[in-house]
């Protein structure tokens, strides 16, 4: 009996498949020794930066780049230079658990010194000349840069890059984008590259920035003194073409195009790291495929269980603590001086109801079903096995342009939305007696739950591929909800540059202790040494 030909994986699982594959076999060891930090110092920082990081309230995947640039930033303004930070940022990214003990190579200090040297030479020269807030936002943003690097020289990403190429690949080869004659080709293909990045990676504007700087800089890594100094003439050309570029129209709508797709590449990874040494013949057996599938799947959909837990723990503790905070600085006080006493009522009101509307919001929210593992399995089947052709994809249009009629028709029920729904929310205010302001404290936190309660129930469905159809009733409550998360988002994002409580985490609380787990790192590295010299 003759026997079924070999099947042939299709170009993006084959650059999955070899990336995976050398990552795997990859067992470089450095013979310079490993980085190694104290336990009990370890603990202390890891405790301190849970707490910091509940308040800071960002996603997983951001906080140790986020770490490295408020490790840089508070070093740097203490005087520090690129060989007095490099090995002290390492030791405080192990300490918290951002990094692994005893694996770190010795030789990542010197990686991370040069680039954080090049980096600091191009906002000195780049800085020249410039008013100090000009000197600061740019110090700022090309620190956001340095942070990135530094991340992805201490932990690789080349298996998220493989990822992203591949998608890149299929999206290239299906994708027809309609209603853009106007950009070119070289243009769309950047755009396209750019929300894979934003939807499969999770990059965030900082990150998307640095990708775009090594993009248009390829020179980046040899760049000596003088090449710096020739960069820094360019710069501000640079930067102007580096926002216009992030900021593109394309990129909305291609970023919600692609999360569409996100997920079939989410599981093709676990798929593969499940078993990294068996996945060419898992993949070479659709139903062993299918079987890997099923288990990833699953193995995500409890992951966004516990994610969606964590992510409510989290905003309940963040909105409990700034809302205790603001009632006794602004609340309280305000009533005692203007009615002479307290409204318990309105104030347990506002104390209450946003944290309630949280909970009641979380337990709404549904993880997928077995009929989205199903499409899983088929769109991952297209990926897999065809090189084009794939069934999961579609033509994508460009938003019609409206005529300058139909765009005053639109702004006027836009603005209308927003006369009904917070006209509607202060009326009920006014009858349960909130004063002016209660009444914009309780608006205030109601925008910021929503707006939380609505990007925590979007990761919760990351991994929906199922056609989501919507009802009347769901396109009124989105149309009259949109002004109450569209303040929110305007907050959320400008949240970070007003909240008090991480201003003190961060300038009145963080150095000290760092210092003092600086101090301790040293002590208990001394007594380990007297130890081994008592015993040698």
């Amino acid at each position: 009996m003759p026997q079924p030909p070999p099947i042939r994986f299709s170009q993006p699982i084959q650059r999955i498949l070899g990336t995976f594959q050398r990552e795997t076999a990859d067992t470089s060891d450095d013979s310079g020794g490993k980085i190694h930090v104290s336990d009990t110092v370890s603990r202390l920082a890891f405790v301190y930066e849970k707490l910091r990081n509940i308040i800071d309230y960002k996603e997983d995947h951001l906080l140790r780049k986020n770490a490295i640039q408020r490790i840089l930033k508070r070093r740097l303004l203490g005087g520090g230079t690129a060989d007095s930070v490099a090995r002290p940022l390492i030791i405080e990214l192990i300490q918290a658990r951002y990094l692994p003990n005893d694996e770190v190579p010795e030789s990542s200090v010197e990686l991370v010194r040069r680039i954080l040297a090049r980096y600091l030479t191009l906002i000195r020269y780049a800085g020249e000349r410039k008013p100090w807030d000009e000197r600061n936002e740019l110090s700022r943003w090309l620190l956001g840069l340095a942070a990135v690097e530094i991340e992805q020289a201490l932990a690789s990403n080349r298996r998220e890059q493989a990822l992203a190429e591949a998608m890149y690949e299929v999206l290239m080869h299906d994708l027809v984008l309609a209603g853009a004659s106007e950009i070119n080709q070289e243009e769309k293909n950047l755009q396209v590259w750019l929300a894979i990045q934003r939807a499969l990676l999770k990059a965030d504007e900082t990150m998307v920035a640095h990708a775009l700087f090594r993009l248009y800089v390829p020179e980046w890594d040899a760049l000596d003194d003088p090449g710096l100094q020739s960069l820094a003439h360019r710069f501000e050309e640079l930067r102007t073409e580096l926002d216009r570029t992030q900021h593109h129209k394309l990129g909305e709508v291609l970023l919600r195009y692609t999360k569409r797709y996100a997920a079939f590449f989410w599981i093709i990874r676990d798929a593969v790291e499940e078993k990294p040494t068996t996945a060419v013949a898992t993949f070479a057996n659709p139903e062993l495929l299918n079987e890997a599938v099923r288990r990833a799947a699953s193995r995500r959909y409890a992951e966004a269980r516990a994610k969606l837990r964590r992510s409510v723990i989290r905003s309940f503790i963040f909105i409990f603590l700034t809302k205790m905070l603001v009632a006794f600085v602004i609340e309280v006080p305000f009533e005692l001086v203007i009615k002479g006493a307290v409204d318990r009522a309105t104030l347990g009101i506002n104390l209450a109801f946003h944290p309630i509307l949280m909970f009641l919001i979380a337990v709404t929210i549904r993880v997928p079903s077995r009929k989205n593992t199903d499409k899983l399995i088929q769109g991952i089947h297209d990926i897999a096995y065809k090189d084009t052709g794939r069934t999961l994809l579609s033509r994508l249009k460009m938003p019609r342009q409206r005529g300058p009629v139909m765009r005053s028709v639109v702004a006027l029920l836009y603005a209308a939305t927003f006369v009904i729904t917070f006209g509607f929310i202060i009326n009920i205010l006014g009858r349960l007696h909130f004063n002016a302001v209660s009444g914009a404290l309780f608006i205030f936190f109601l925008t910021i739950i929503s707006f939380f309660a609505v990007r925590i129930r979007l990761s919760a469905r990351e991994y929906v591929v199922v056609d989501q159809r919507e009802g009347p009733l769901g396109f009124l409550v989105d149309f009259f909800t949109l002004p109450v998360l569209r303040v929110g988002r305007w907050i959320a994002l400008r949240a970070p540059k007003i909240n008090i409580v991480l201003f003190i985490f961060d300038f009145l609380i963080e150095a000290p202790f760092k210092s003092f787990l600086e101090i301790l790192e040293e002590l208990t590295s001394f007594l380990r040494e007297k130890k081994e010299e008592i015993s040698s």
